[in-house]
């Protein structure tokens, strides 16, 4: 669908999935004109149903693809998208008042230690087999906020599924989640406060892997073990410091009180 080159949207949103449709609606319910992006035919009329405007995009794909004017621009796409399409929506963020980038936790090393923004270090996530911190180096600073966020849950994306029937590893370890009503309410504190570079979002209540996934369902209660302090923790100093606050503060809390999926 061609864009109305007259018009300017609210927000524009590259990569219309989990998260970045749930921060569509949120801003469609306050009023705001919101365009999204995904690659299925299907995808896109359920975006249009929905009140976002469809752009078809495929970051696998060679095209000349422009995109409609937005005042902000949330880039929430996969690693995977490649660091040419990163650059692209860079420079369109330059054309925005401000941009927001969904990065992630994975910047920091898999070893002990209680992380802050400055720690970040030039690694290959062992999720996504990018480097986050190339991709970050793309966005200016000075009109983009860049959220490292930890493991996401929320509505739609219940943690009792995210083993798989495999066995739980380090269970004394820290858990680095955050709820999806987080993430869109630090999204939309990022921009309004335009805090510039990276902040870290993490629920910031320190709990074990064991106490999190028994909490969800999906291991033993046995498997429920006190925090290791001196594990691998990611610390959100910098966020609350800015004046935030979190909706949910514990994660085991949270999960617990969540309707686990459907067997």
């Amino acid at each position: 669908m061609a864009p109305d080159v007259n018009k300017i949207f609210d927000w524009g949103i590259l990569g219309c999935g989990w998260l970045g449709r749930a921060w569509a609606l949120d801003r469609i319910e306050a009023g705001e004109s919101v365009w999204g992006s995904a690659r299925r035919a299907r995808i896109l009329s359920e975006l249009e149903a929905d009140g976002i405007h469809p752009v078809a995009f495929d970051s696998s794909l060679e095209t000349n693809e422009v995109w409609p004017r937005c005042r902000h621009l949330l880039v929430a796409l996969p690693p995977s998208a490649g660091g040419e399409t990163f650059q692209k929506a860079a420079a369109f963020g330059h054309e925005c008042d401000w941009t927001v980038l969904i990065s992630s936790t994975s910047v920091y090393p898999d070893s002990d230690g209680h992380h802050t923004e400055d720690d970040a270090v030039r690694r290959i996530s062992p999720h996504s087999g990018a480097c986050l911190l190339d991709i970050e180096s793309h966005f200016g600073a000075a009109q983009t906020t860049i959220l490292r966020a930890g493991g996401l849950f929320g509505p739609g994306r219940h943690p009792g599924g995210f083993l798989r029937n495999r066995s739980l590893t380090n269970p004394a370890d820290p858990v680095n989640m955050v709820h999806l009503t987080d993430v869109i309410a630090a999204i939309s504190h990022g921009t309004h406060n335009r805090i510039q570079g990276p902040c870290n979002l993490v629920a910031p209540i320190s709990r074990s892997r064991g106490d999190f996934y028994a909490a969800a369902g999906a291991v033993p209660a046995s498997d429920v073990i006190a925090v290791r302090q001196e594990g691998r923790r990611i610390l959100t100093d910098r966020l609350i410091g800015s004046g935030f606050a979190f909706r949910h503060p514990d994660p085991v809390t949270t999960v617990a009180d969540m309707t686990p999926p459907t067997p």
